[in-house]
């Protein structure tokens, strides 16, 4: 295969200076590693990120929320307190393709590492904001996590049982939804930037993250003036589309079209179901959902889930019983994808992650750093760079590394 075609190559040759730290943003500079960018992730000498502190869960002692996100990365610790911190990071700025961070707003701009002060002195650079809030309006500067965003725009109170408390949902939903546009506006700023010759300021936050996500709840909710309400497993589109309980575990279907739920009835044994008038057509099918429920309930609890899965599947309607992580790291599919990817590190030999759910000729990501230990490639960087032996021991000296 020519080595043009690797997916691992695509960014191959450009330099990203991570300022970041926790999940959003260290998830899109995963990304642009695995896509082949060099990625200089600046640390504090003192810890480094917040989540290498994430404990538990814990692989080897290591914070496994760490490794998720933070491969194809070599690691540079500077503290951004003292002068000699800040002209590290402006002498790998002036060099470097992309700078991405996720400091609160204001606060790079005070150690002159701003969008203004860095586009200065490198027009070419594309420099990333990641925020909490956005990057105008009264909540600008707002602190934020994702659980926080995911209680404020909505996106709690529609998740949970209707006639149970809100819940949050169990992934950084927000903090990914950011770190994957951060990434489609870099591209698209790289694009540009072939076009133009200049750099360009990209911004993105978990708040706008989260209106995307619930965009299709806003679009109903201006369209019919109501406020949609938690279902649970189910949706308020599409019925039957949600779990039933069988006579052993529950199982997930999804009858989406008026022909699937006449086969599906069928399979049930009861096809007279598909000419009940309450049910005869989607929308009279989510009205009379409970009428419904009840119906399936009664038919499913007979067998266990296995049967039905397997009459469902064989009947090409889209089912599954509800199965757990554990389940889904000895899946065959997920094997058969080559998903799981080793990583071996030198705490975690064992070390495999989740790879890129894109492949490009067969190839997924690039497999050049496992996570990176703290201040790992300090030297290393900072001999490309310039600076001698002696002057990396002064730095030292003085704790600005």
């Amino acid at each position: 295969m020519n080595q043009s075609t690797l997916l691992g190559d695509t960014l191959a040759g450009l330099r990203v200076v991570d300022l970041t730290r926790n999940f959003a943003g260290p998830y899109c500079t995963m990304i642009l590693g695995d896509l082949g960018a060099d990625v200089i992730k600046i640390e504090h000498p003192t810890g480094g990120d917040d989540t290498r502190r994430w404990k538990p869960p814990l692989w080897n002692n290591e914070s496994a929320t760490f490794l998720a996100c933070n491969r194809n990365k070599r690691s540079l610790t500077v503290d951004l307190n003292q002068p000699a911190g800040v002209e590290i990071v402006n002498r790998l700025a002036a060099g470097a393709d992309v700078l991405v961070e996720s400091f609160r707003p204001g606060s790079l701009d005070k150690r002159g590492l701003g969008y203004a002060c860095l586009q200065a002195m490198n027009s070419r650079l594309i420099y990333c904001s990641i925020s909490a809030y956005g990057a105008t309006g009264p909540l600008a500067d707002s602190p934020g996590y994702d659980p926080i965003l995911q209680a404020s725009t909505g996106m709690m109170e529609l998740t949970g049982e209707p006639d149970g408390p809100p819940a949050r949902l169990p992934i950084g939903i927000n903090d990914l939804g950011a770190g994957m546009w951060a990434v489609i506006g870099i591209q698209a700023a790289l694009m540009n930037r072939q076009q133009s010759g200049m750099g360009s300021k990209v911004d993105t936050s978990l708040y706008e993250s989260a209106a995307w996500w619930l965009n299709y709840h806003l679009a109903g909710f201006l369209g019919s003036g109501v406020v949609p309400a938690r279902q649970g497993t189910g949706t308020t589109m599409i019925a039957p589309y949600e779990s039933f309980p069988t006579a052993t575990d529950d199982i997930f279907v999804c009858v989406a079209n008026d022909n699937l739920f006449r086969t599906f009835c069928r399979v049930l044994g009861i096809p007279e179901l598909a000419d009940d008038p309450r049910f005869a057509v989607n929308p009279l099918r989510v009205a009379n959902r409970p009428a419904l429920r009840q119906a399936i309930i009664a038919q499913l609890s007979q067998r266990p889930v296995g049967e039905w899965e397997a009459l469902f599947k064989a009947e090409s309607i889209p089912c599954t019983p509800i199965r757990t992580i554990a389940d889904l790291a000895q899946d065959e599919q997920l094997a058969a994808l080559g998903m799981l990817t080793p990583f071996p590190h030198p705490a975690v030999p064992d070390l495999r992650l989740v790879d890129m759910p894109v492949s490009q000729n067969g190839s997924r990501a690039a497999h050049r750093y496992p996570p990176p230990r703290l201040g790992e490639h300090t030297e290393e960087v900072l001999g490309e760079m310039g600076y001698s032996a002696d002057e990396i021991v002064a730095l030292r000296a003085t704790s600005a590394v």
